[in-house]
């Protein structure tokens, strides 16, 4: 769950809303990927995340009761096994790729944390690593072009982050994304209000619109998980809209 803090409160962007906009990026990401490769890839670039119902999450209230932002603290790198179980299943019935894909991701983001002793953890990250070799083989794709098309999905991953947490410098600023698939360092800045530019420009079209959904929660601290939920539910969705130009 990503939350910012807001004059009236909370702002609150579902990991799901994250994971669609950096779809739309990758949606129109010139890159040259074959039918049966990019629609699974955009799949599996927008579920990432998905497998867990974030605001009924205990860890994503902070002991004061007031919302957490995934990045605060260890606990977004303590997500429970079960969500990490629950997004493979669902990427493991979709397709081989999809699974691929999503494994290198967890393993992205939770394979460093050596200093954690979570047994389970390990265990875990074992079993990916292994399942990542038999579908490469089952696949007969390269080690090399799956590592090609998984930084196209940390790409899309980090700069719908960045987008999200309002990370993007004002007044011109440049500031870095990512690697790109071909291993570029790309940079990012607004050309105006809600006008994102990408240097060098990486996109097929020389402008078009993307957009995230969030909730603003004015109430600032909670009894409970289940409060928050049932307040959640209860406030009306927003858009925040973006013009990316060439």
């Amino acid at each position: 769950m990503i939350v910012i803090s807001h004059q009236k409160g909370w702002k609150i962007i579902n990991q799901r809303s994250h994971g669609l906009l950096a779809a739309m990026l990758a949606y129109q990401y010139d890159i040259d990927l074959p039918n049966e490769i990019m629609v699974p890839t955009l799949i599996a670039i927008a579920e990432h995340d998905d497998g867990a119902a974030e605001t009924l999450q205990n860890k994503n209230l902070t002991e004061a009761g007031a919302p957490r932002n995934f990045t605060i603290g260890d606990e977004y790198k303590k997500t429970e096994l079960k969500q990490k179980l629950n997004v493979m299943e669902i990427a493991t019935a979709k397709s081989q790729l999809n699974a691929l894909l999503t494994s290198m991701h967890l393993n992205f983001i939770f394979g460093g944390n050596k200093e954690d002793n979570d047994k389970k953890l390990d265990t875990f990250l074992k079993e990916q690593e292994k399942n990542r070799k038999d579908i490469l083989k089952h696949l007969d794709i390269d080690k090399k072009y799956a590592e090609h098309i998984y930084r196209f999905v940390e790409w899309c991953d980090a700069f719908s982050l960045l987008i999200c947490l309002d990370k993007i410098q004002q007044e011109g600023r440049k500031m870095e994304i990512s690697k790109s698939p071909d291993g570029d360092m790309n940079q990012t800045f607004y050309k105006a209000e809600n006008v994102i530019t990408v240097e060098p420009w990486v996109f097929k079209n020389d402008t078009f619109k993307v957009f995230y959904e969030y909730k603003i929660v004015e109430q600032l601290k909670f009894k409970s998980i289940e409060e928050f939920n049932d307040i959640c539910k209860q406030t009306p969705v927003q858009r925040e809209e973006f013009v990316f130009s060439k």
